[in-house]
C-alpha cells in the first residue's frame, strides 16, 4: 500500500485514447500498485483523453478528473474517489400531502429497475415500480420530504425534494452493491436477497444475490427458490415448485408474460429458465390478486434481462455438465437494449462422474426397470440447450417496446444390451433397454407499454407457448432361443399450444386509489397420450382438446386511512369448454400498526382450466402429462373436472434495520382432483392378471403456518425458514373414501441458509430438514394351487396402507474465490452437495422383477420381504465451476 512518501515521489507516464476510466483505474492499480475505492455508478461513462508524462499522482488525478464530476481523497494510501460536493439549501415547505411521480433505473447500463420499493423516508408502506421502473407515490408530506428507493442488490438511494421542483419526474439512478476486491472500499452494503412485497404472500427475489448459494454447478433459479418458507425443498434432482403442498403444476409461472410449462433441463436437475435471462422475480405463494388467473396455488412472474443502454458487457460460464455466455449491449446509441443469453450441455461429448449419477438417478426414478447394474447402463447420448433473446427500445418518453424469445430444449437417446450366460458360456438371457426422449419450451412474448399521463399506464402483451414432450421405454428379456419372455413398453406424448393477449391497466385515482384492471384471452391446443404394454397389460390413454378461455379483471388498493390498505378485486373467466362461467373473488387488507409491524389477511377463489392428470401406476410414475378440463377423453373417463380452490391467509411482519420477521397462517381447500388409478387384478376363471382403470375424483384440505426470520451483518445475511403443515386427499373411490395423506403431505421443513460475501471469497451453507413424507403400498394379493405354490399375485392400487419414509436432511457448502484484472472479473468456486452423504430416500417402488422371479423360480417358498425397491437421492457430490465477466 502506498505511503506520503511514496505518493509524493511516484511518477506516472501514460497516454489514453478515449479510454473509460475504469481501465485507467486498472492500469493504476496493476502497474502502479495504486489501491483506488470507487462505485461502478460513479465513473461509468467516463472517458479520458491525453498524454500525461511524469506526473506526481495528485496531478495525475487532477488531470483525468477535472470537469468529470468527481473527487478523490487520499485515506491511509488508498485514493477514494468520490462525487463532487454540491451545496443545496435547505427550503421550507410549500406543498403538503402530494403525488410524488418518477422511474427507477440501473446507473451502470440504464435498465429498468421493476418492482423497486418507493416509499417516504420513516414510512413502512409505500409503492413498488411497474415493469418498466415506473411508480406513484401519493400521500408525502410535504415539498421536502426524503424519498426512500430500496432495490434488492443495490445500495439504498434518498432524494430530498426540492421545492418548486416536485412537478417534475423524479429519474432516479441506482447502484448496485458489489461487494469489491480488498483495494475497494464498499459503503452502506444493501445486499439482501428476499424481500417482502407489497401484497399478501408475495416475495421479491434478487436471482443474483442467490448466485452464492450450493449448486449442481452452476446457480439455479427454481432450485434456489425452494429454500424459502413454504417451497419444498427435499429433492435437490427437481426443479419443481411445490407452493405449500400444491403440485408444481397448480402454479402460473410466466417470463415476460408468457407461460412455462415445464419447469426443468436434465429430468430435472436444471431450471428451465437461465438465471443470466433473468432481472427480477415474484414469488405469491397464495392469495394472489385479479391480475392473475388460470391456476390455484401460487404464482412465479419473471421479468426477463433487459440489457444495457449504455456500455456493453459479457459473460462466460463453464460447470461440470454445461456452458453458457451472456451479452448485453445497447441499440441506436442507447435508445435500446439487448440481451441473449444461452447454455448448452456437453454431457453427450463429455460424461463426467456426474452426469453419470444424475442420470442414474432418473433413470431409477422414471420407468420400471429391475435388476441392471447402473454402471452398464451409462452410455446415453444426451443434451440440452436454451436461448433467450430480449430487445427493449424506448419509442418514445412515453413508449416502451419489447421482444422476448425463448426456447430450450432436452434430448436423449440411449440403448443397453445385457447377456446372461450359463456355466457352459451358453446365452441364458439377453436383456435389451432402447429410451429415447425430446421436450422443450418456446416462449415469445410482445409488450408495448405506453405511459398516456402520470396516472395512467398500459401494456398491451402477445404471449406465445409451445411445450412438448416425447418419450419412448423399451425393455425386452429373451431366453436363450430368443423368444421374449417378457417386454414392457411405454410411449408418452404431450403438447401444449397458448397464444394469449392481455391488456393491463394501471390508473391512480386521486391519493388513495389505485385501480388496476384488464383483460386476458387464452387459446389452448392441447395433445396427451399414454400407452403401456407388457405381457399381462395394454393400456392406453389419449386425450386431444381444444378451447379458449376469457377473463377480465379490476382490483383496487384503497387506502382507507395511511395505516389501513384495502384491496379487492374481481376476476371473470369464460372458457368454451364449459358452459359455466367461474366469478374470482379476492380480497386483502395489511393494517400498519406501526412503522415496523403490519397485521395482514387475504382470501379468494380460484380456478384451474388446464391441468396435469395423474396416472397412478404402482410399478411407473409415468402421467398422463397436460390436458383440457372438461374434454371428452377415448378410453375409460369421460370428463374432467375444472380444479377450484380457496384460500385464506392470515399473519404479520416485522421489519426493522437489517431484521424481517415475517409469519402466516394459510388454509386451502381445492376440488376437482381427478387420477387414473391402475391395480392388476386376476381373473379367477382364467387365472390371466389385467389392468384395470379406474377414475378416482377428489379434494383436498391443507392448512400450514410458515415461519421466516431473516438477518444481515455486515457482509453476512441468512435466513431460518420453518413450515408446519398437513395436507390430505379423499378420493371415491380409494380406500372407500377415507382421508389420506397427499403426497406433497410433509409435516414439518426446516431451512437453515448463510451467505458471507467478502471482498476477495464467497462462501455459503444450507441445510435443509423434512420430516417424511407419505409412502402408498397398495394391497398385494397371492393366488395359490394345490400344491401351496404362488401361480399368480394381484395388486389392488385403491386400497392402500399408508405409511412414512424416512427424514430427510441434507447440508450443502459452497466457496469461490474472486478475481479480477483490467480486462475482466471472475469467480472459481466449489459446491459440494450433502456433505455428510446423507442416503435420503425420495420414493419407493414396487419390485415387478422380485414377485415375477418369486413365482417363475420358487413359488412355494416365503413371499419375499424386498417387494419395495428404494430410489435415493442423491449421494455426496461435489462441483466445480468458472465465471467470468467483461
Amino acid at each position: 500500500m502506498l505511503v506520503a512518501q511514496d505518493i509524493n515521489t511516484l511518477r506516472i507516464t501514460e497516454r489514453f485514447d478515449d479510454v473509460a476510466l475504469a481501465k485507467v483505474i486498472r492500469t493504476l492499480r496493476n502497474k502502479y500498485d495504486i489501491k483506488i475505492a470507487y462505485d461502478d455508478a460513479l465513473i461509468t461513462g467516463v472517458i479520458i483523453d491525453g498524454a500525461y508524462t511524469g506526473l506526481t499522482l495528485t496531478n495525475f488525478l487532477d488531470n483525468i478528473l477535472k470537469d468529470k464530476g468527481i473527487d478523490y481523497q487520499i485515506l491511509n494510501g488508498k485514493i477514494i474517489l468520490i462525487p463532487k460536493q454540491v451545496n443545496l439549501d435547505i427550503s421550507t415547505p410549500s406543498l403538503f400531502d402530494l403525488t410524488v411521480f418518477g422511474s427507477v433505473q440501473d446507473a451502470t447500463t440504464g435498465e429498468s429497475l421493476p418492482n423497486a420499493l418507493v416509499r417516504v423516508r420513516g414510512e413502512s408502506r409505500g409503492t413498488v415500480t411497474n415493469k418498466d421502473g415506473y411508480f406513484v407515490l401519493p400521500q408525502v408530506p410535504n415539498d421536502t420530504s426524503t424519498i426512500e428507493i430500496s432495490y434488492l442488490g443495490y445500495k439504498k438511494a434518498e432524494i430530498k425534494l426540492i421545492p418548486g421542483n416536485t412537478r417534475k419526474t423524479l429519474e432516479i439512478l441506482m447502484e448496485e452493491s458489489i461487494v469489491e476486491l480488498s483495494d475497494f472500499v464498499v459503503v452502506e452494503n444493501q445486499r439482501k436477497t428476499v424481500r417482502y412485497g407489497d401484497e399478501i404472500s408475495q416475495m421479491t427475489i434478487d436471482p443474483r444475490n442467490l448466485a452464492a448459494l450450493p449448486s449442481l454447478g452452476e446457480f439455479d433459479v427454481f432450485r434456489s427458490l425452494q429454500l424459502l418458507p413454504g417451497i419444498g425443498g427435499t429433492n435437490e434432482t427437481s426443479s419443481a415448485l411445490t407452493i405449500r403442498n400444491s403440485p408444481s403444476t397448480h402454479n402460473l409461472v410466466l417470463f415476460d408474460g408468457f407461460n412455462i410449462y415445464r419447469l426443468d433441463h436434465f429430468f430435472g436437475v436444471y431450471s428451465a429458465i437461465n438465471s443470466d435471462a433473468i432481472r427480477d422475480i415474484q414469488i405469491y405463494k397464495g392469495g394472489f390478486g385479479a391480475k392473475y388467473g388460470g391456476r390455484i396455488a401460487g404464482v412465479v412472474d419473471m421479468t426477463g434481462n433487459t440489457g444495457s443502454f449504455k456500455e456493453p458487457s459479457y459473460s462466460l460460464g463453464v460447470n461440470l455438465l454445461s456452458a453458457r455466455f451472456s451479452v448485453n449491449t445497447p441499440l441506436n446509441g442507447g435508445r435500446g437494449a439487448l440481451h441473449i443469453s444461452a447454455r448448452r450441455a456437453y454431457t453427450d461429448i463429455i460424461r463426467s462422474k456426474l452426469f453419470e449419477n444424475l442420470y442414474r438417478n432418473f433413470r431409477e426414478e422414471s420407468n420400471d426397470i429391475e435388476g441392471i447394474n447402473a454402471d452398464d447402463v451409462l452410455r446415453p447420448n444426451f443434451n440440452f440447450y436454451d436461448i433467450n433473446a430480449k430487445a427493449t427500445y424506448n419509442i418514445s418518453n412515453r413508449d416502451v417496446m419489447s421482444l422476448t424469445l425463448y426456447n430450450g430444449q432436452d434430448n436423449l437417446d440411449s440403448n443397453f444390451e445385457a447377456i446372461e450366460r450359463g456355466p457352459n458360456n451358453n446365452i441364458r438371457s439377453i436383456q435389451e433397454v432402447e429410451e429415447n426422449a425430446n421436450w422443450g419450451n418456446t416462449g415469445i412474448g410482445l409488450i408495448w407499454s405506453r405511459k398516456w399521463d402520470r396516472n395512467f399506464n398500459s401494456s398491451f402483451q402477445f404471449a406465445y407457448s409451445d411445450h412438448f414432450y416425447k418419450y419412448s421405454y423399451s425393455d425386452t428379456t429373451r431366453d436363450g432361443t430368443g423368444t421374449a419372455r417378457r417386454f414392457n413398453n411405454l410411449d408418452r406424448r404431450n403438447d401444449v399450444e397458448d397464444y394469449q393477449f392481455n391488456i393491463r391497466n394501471e390508473l391512480f385515482l386521486g391519493k388513495r386509489h389505485r385501480l388496476d384492471f384488464g383483460t386476458n384471452y387464452s387459446d389452448l391446443n392441447v395433445n396427451s397420450q399414454l400407452m403401456i404394454n407388457d405381457r399381462s397389460r395394454l393400456t392406453g390413454r389419449l386425450f386431444n382438446g381444444s378451447g379458449s378461455i376469457f377473463s377480465i379483471y379490476a382490483s383496487d388498493k384503497f387506502y382507507i386511512t395511511p395505516k389501513l390498505l384495502l384491496n379487492p378485486g374481481l376476476r371473470y373467466n369464460i372458457s368454451s369448454l364449459s358452459d359455466e362461467s367461474f366469478l374470482s373473488n379476492r380480497l386483502g387488507i395489511i393494517y400498519q400498526v406501526t412503522p415496523e409491524f403490519e397485521l395482514k389477511v387475504s382470501a379468494g377463489n380460484y380456478y384451474q382450466i388446464i391441468r396435469e392428470q395423474n396416472f397412478d401406476d404402482p410399478f411407473t410414475n409415468a402421467q398422463d402429462g397436460w390436458i383440457l378440463a372438461d374434454q371428452e377423453a377415448t378410453g375409460p373417463g369421460n370428463q374432467f373436472s375444472v380444479l377450484e380452490s380457496d384460500h385464506w391467509i392470515a399473519g404479520f411482519q416485522y421489519e426493522k434495520n437489517s431484521l424481517t420477521v415475517d409469519v402466516e397462517f394459510y388454509k386451502k381447500t381445492v376440488s376437482g382432483l381427478s387420477e387414473n388409478i391402475v391395480s392388476y387384478v386376476v381373473n379367477p376363471i382364467t387365472n390371466i392378471r389385467r389392468a384395470q382403470i379406474m377414475d378416482a375424483l377428489g379434494t383436498s384440505d391443507i392448512v400450514g403456518i410458515d415461519f421466516l426470520v431473516q438477518k444481515e451483518v455486515g457482509p453476512y445475511q441468512g435466513w431460518i425458514s420453518y413450515t408446519r403443515s398437513k395436507a390430505t386427499n379423499q378420493f371415491d373411490v380409494i380406500n372407500a373414501g377415507a382421508e389420506i395423506p397427499s403426497r406433497e403431505d410433509q409435516r414439518n421443513e426446516l431451512k437453515l441458509v448463510n451467505i458471507l460475501e467478502l471482498p476477495e471469497w464467497n462462501f455459503a451453507a444450507t441445510w435443509t430438514y423434512g420430516s417424511g413424507k407419505p409412502f402408498f403400498e397398495p394391497e398385494i394379493n397371492f393366488f395359490r394351487n394345490n400344491l401351496n405354490e404362488v401361480v399368480n399375485f394381484e395388486v389392488i392400487n385403491t386400497n392402500k396402507a399408508v405409511t412414512r419414509l424416512p427424514a430427510y436432511h441434507r447440508l450443502d457448502i459452497s466457496v469461490a474465490r474472486k478475481f479480477e484484472n483490467e480486462y475482466m472479473k471472475g469467480e472459481l468456486g466449489l459446491s459440494i452437495l450433502n456433505v455428510y452423504n446423507r442416503l435420503n430416500i425420495q420414493s419407493r417402488r414396487l419390485n415387478r422383477e422380485a414377485l415375477e422371479t418369486f413365482i417363475d423360480q420358487n413359488p412355494g417358498g416365503p413371499v419375499p420381504t424386498d417387494l419395495y425397491r428404494d430410489i435415493a437421492l442423491l449421494d455426496l457430490t461435489p462441483s466445480i465451476f468458472l465465471n467470468l465477466y467483461f
